[in-house]
């Protein structure tokens, strides 16, 4: 069956049995899911593998069963399951949801990045994870500054500082905020353009130096795993702007 189909019924089984053990979930993945075969059980074990190395499940039961098989969901597990951050331990789910959030209208580019990114960061590389991340927003970045760009020419707007700075790594967004915010788009857009940009270029910021030259950050996975929470806000807001500067309606 699909892993990332199993993968989300192993966590509402989690959610509502926190002390088990392999054998356990098993059981209950049988019972939810009919297309549910023998063989699929080296696909749940690879996925309970990779919830004890991110640090969601930990070894033991009770004191009587303190070892593997038996399971537990630590305390930073729970704070997951309880506020929805589980998904980001599912890279599958979380493309998914960028691609909801934008309407499909997000890059391969930002949608794979993303993907890799979080996949590093499951695997404890925080760096890796960031720069990956930092990839997918300088894109989403760059899509909007070009399709500011490219409406202005049409719509008779100035565009000589956004093309100036077209290409530029170093994560600035202000010349594409007050851009953005001259073309009076809808309440919606223009209430969440400052944060959302400021966003999106701290992401940029953390793995650039003031002169846009790349440097390596030092990260804890709790930074890095709430960028990751926030990008596909982010990305919804930039491809929205984007699809109403499309519209003709606004020359």
């Amino acid at each position: 069956m699909n892993k990332a189909d199993m993968r989300s019924v192993v966590f509402e089984i989690l959610s509502k049995s926190p002390q088990t053990h392999f054998r356990a979930i098993e059981n209950e993945l049988r019972l939810r899911i009919e297309t549910y075969e023998r063989r699929d059980v080296l696909a749940l074990n690879e996925i309970l593998w990779d919830l004890l190395v991110q640090g969601v499940l930990a070894p033991g039961k009770n004191s009587l069963n303190p070892d593997l098989p038996f399971v537990h969901v630590t305390e930073y597990g729970a704070r997951c399951l309880e506020e929805g951050t589980i998904l980001a331990h599912d890279p599958d789910g979380y493309v998914e949801r960028l691609r909801t959030a934008t309407e499909g209208r997000a890059a391969r580019v930002v949608l794979e990045s993303a993907r890799e990114g979080l996949i590093s960061l499951l695997d404890a590389r925080h760096v890796a994870a960031l720069l990956l991340l930092s990839h997918a927003a300088e894109f989403v970045v760059g899509d909007l500054r070009d399709e500011l760009i490219r409406s202005g020419r049409r719509n008779g707007h100035g565009t000589a500082r956004l093309e100036a700075e077209r290409g530029s790594h170093s994560g600035r967004t202000s010349t594409i905020l007050r851009s953005l915010l001259a073309r009076r788009p809808p309440t919606v857009i223009a209430e969440a353009a400052k944060s959302h940009l400021s966003g999106l270029e701290s992401v940029i910021r953390l793995v650039r130096e003031e002169d846009g030259s790349p440097r390596v950050p030092s990260l804890d996975r709790n930074t890095v795993l709430a960028r990751f929470l926030l990008f596909p806000d982010q990305c919804r807001f930039a491809y929205d702007a984007i699809a109403w500067l499309k519209k003709p309606s606004n020359a």
